[in-house]
């Protein structure tokens, strides 16, 4: 191969190596109004195993090694703009949920997201039923979705008559399996609710 040529396919492949680092961080970093009142209101979902907020906020060093490992690409990371979350982990149900792979834990390299051994150890949150909206509650139809993807169904969710779901909150762990399946599409009758807030 000539000098030439070499030096070409060289730059070529350089190049082609940082346009696919440029377009995975635009993938997975989130803009700054992901931090908006939508979060004020439901809370912060973190990643199974996350420390109380202040002490995950100074422990994780924005890494993006548990975003790496994650089975279902769920953990997202707040973009420019969001200030001190910046670069930080968090899930949005709705469009992406944990499914408890728990590979998060193991990756993080300062223990900002403890190791779990076990699913019911995870405590990201609390799915409610809006049971104006839930076709099964209100009378308008029959699903039973957020019951069949619990990971925890029969404990965490239960089903009544019409698959009429009711949440355990002592057993939920608020992965959010039951947001990402509603069939409600404009707003969903199940959601997860943290207790974690920002500028906590």
């Amino acid at each position: 191969m000539k000098r030439r040529e070499f030096v070409s396919q060289t730059l070529v492949g350089a190049l082609a190596v940082a346009l696919a680092l440029k377009f995975s961080a635009v993938v997975r970093e989130e803009p700054a109004l992901d931090a908006g009142p939508e979060l004020r209101t439901r809370g912060l979902v973190r990643p199974p195993g996350a420390l109380d907020e202040a002490a995950f906020l100074a422990a994780c060093i924005r890494c993006t090694l548990c975003a790496d490992v994650c089975e279902p690409r769920a953990i997202r990371l707040f973009g420019p703009g969001a200030g001190h979350l910046q670069g930080t982990p968090y899930i949005r149900p709705e469009t992406a949920a944990c499914n408890l792979c728990l590979r998060c834990g193991p990756a993080c390299p300062t223990g900002a997201l403890l190791p779990l051994a076990q699913k019911t150890l995870a405590r990201m949150g609390t799915a409610v039923v809006d049971e104006a909206l839930c076709v099964s509650t209100n009378g308008t139809g029959i699903c039973g979705a957020c019951y069949t993807v619990c990971p925890l169904r029969g404990k965490a969710i239960t089903q009544g008559s019409r698959f009429r779901p009711t949440v355990h909150p002592a057993v939920c762990v608020g992965c959010g399996l039951c947001e990402e399946a509603c069939i409600v599409k404009r707003d969903k009758a199940i959601r997860v609710f943290s207790p974690r807030r920002i500028g906590a």
